[in-house]
C-alpha cells in the first residue's frame, strides 16, 4: 500500500524573526521521549545554540555556578528529585 503524505513542515515556521532555510527533516526531540521534531536547517541550528545556552547557564555538575544563590528559596544546586 503506498500512503500520500504531505511533505513535513518546519516547527519553527511561524516565530517570529525565523526565516525556514535548508531541507526540513525529522530529528529526536531533545526531551528523549522518541518524539521526532521536524525543522528546517536553519530551526535545528537555532535549536541547538539555544540548548546550548541553557547547558551553559545551567550545568550538570555537583558545583553550582556562580549566580546560584541557595537562600534565595531554600533549593539546593544539585538536588535528586
Amino acid at each position: 500500500m503506498n500512503e500520500i503524505t504531505e511533505p513535513r513542515q518546519c516547527l519553527d515556521r511561524h516565530k517570529k524573526d525565523h526565516v525556514c532555510q535548508g531541507p526540513v527533516t525529522g530529528q529526536p526531540s531533545r526531551a528523549g521521549t522518541g518524539t521526532i521534531i521536524h525543522r528546517c536547517e536553519a530551526g535545528h541550528d537555532a535549536s541547538e545554540a539555544h540548548a546550548r545556552k541553557v547547558r551553559e547557564r545551567y550545568p550538570d555538575t555537583d558545583t553550582p555556578p556562580g549566580w546560584f544563590d541557595p537562600t534565595i528559596a531554600g533549593e539546593r544546586w544539585n538536588d535528586d528529585y
